[in-house]
């Protein structure tokens, strides 16, 4: 079986693998056409995944005409893969060659399944090292929605208890583990679960038109008070690269980039929003009859409702420094 015959189901905790009987592989043909060789998804060939949801857009479409609506009905079950955890899951699996990667809600596992042998037989699996004490600090069920790839042979994934973790793709081998920086110049920055913070998002390779490769992730943890963020990691290393905050001082060189397109409307609904306590243009929040800050300043206007002095809990259950 190739991974040209397969369409994905999640139900559950089971992956539902579908193939049609109405045609062939080679029917469909395997050369790539001019569409999927676009950048924009990783050159991936014709059937492949090799990111979450198909290509930087996250338009989740496939050029595959193989399944069709007058054949759809032919379809059937060709084989059934149990994830081994019954929590919510999300995301779509990435198709590299003739190898699926399958990964799971907590504890977020990954596996390997080898498509061009029948019942596409279990490769490898990795099994992380999380803590339990992670469960109760995600908001919204224990989903994952997905895994990264690099030509380099890596596949990403982000851990619930707030680390980026980068496996060896052919034997499922951690080989590096990076967190979100600890400080800012705003000051300590959650990063873990223990602060409230939590990593649930798909991790996005991209190579840099320098050559660089990089792999940004993202964070969650708004409702304990955590500072958004994306940060970019060395996809080879897991060093550091940069981080953007969503709110405060970091935000100034992108208020100012995106001040052309700001609104006379949207400035008056950011500035009404918290009187005396706007955002200057070093990020800092403004003392009472200081004025109406400049147009650079603002983002959106859901920016200044968000802004808040690092540390200042969001409500009465929980803080950035709490359980």
């Amino acid at each position: 079986m190739t991974a040209n015959r397969i369409g994905l189901r999640l139900c559950g905790s089971v992956a539902c693998m579908l193939a049609t009987i109405a045609a062939t592989a080679a029917a469909q043909g395997a050369k790539p056409g001019p569409w999927s060789e676009a950048a924009w998804t990783l050159n991936a060939p014709t059937g492949q995944w090799l990111m979450a949801g198909r290509d930087y857009g996250l338009t989740r479409f496939s050029p595959l005409k193989q399944i069709t609506t007058e054949n759809v009905k032919n379809l059937k079950a060709a084989w059934t893969f149990s994830t081994g955890t019954l929590r919510g899951h999300e995301g779509n699996p990435l198709v590299v060659g003739n190898v699926m990667y399958v990964h799971t809600s907590f504890p977020n596992l990954v596996y390997a399944l080898d498509l061009s042998k029948p019942g596409a037989p279990q490769i490898w699996k990795h099994v992380p090292n999380q803590s339990p004490d992670a469960i109760p600090i995600a908001c919204c069920d224990l989903v994952n929605r997905g895994v990264a790839y690099s030509p380099s042979g890596k596949i990403y994934i982000q851990l619930l208890q707030g680390e980026l973790v980068a496996l060896d793709a052919k034997t499922g081998k951690e080989l590096w583990k990076a967190k979100h920086p600890d400080s800012s110049p705003s000051g300590p920055e959650a990063t873990g679960y223990k602060q409230g913070a939590t990593m649930t998002n798909a991790p996005i390779y991209i190579k840099t038109k320098s050559g660089k490769e990089i792999v940004i992730a993202g964070i969650s943890g708004g409702e304990f008070g955590v500072r958004g963020r994306v940060t970019a990691f060395d996809a080879n290393s897991g060093q550091h690269v940069w981080t953007m905050y969503s709110t405060g001082p970091m935000l100034r060189s992108v208020s100012r980039a995106m001040s052309t397109r700001t609104t006379p409307r949207t400035r008056a609904r950011t500035s009404a929003s918290r009187p005396g306590r706007a955002m200057s243009g070093s990020g800092a929040a403004a003392p009472p009859g200081a004025g109406t800050p400049t147009t650079r300043s603002w983002t959106c206007s859901t920016t200044a409702r968000a802004t808040r002095e690092p540390g200042t809990p969001t409500s009465g259950r929980a803080t950035t420094s709490g359980r």
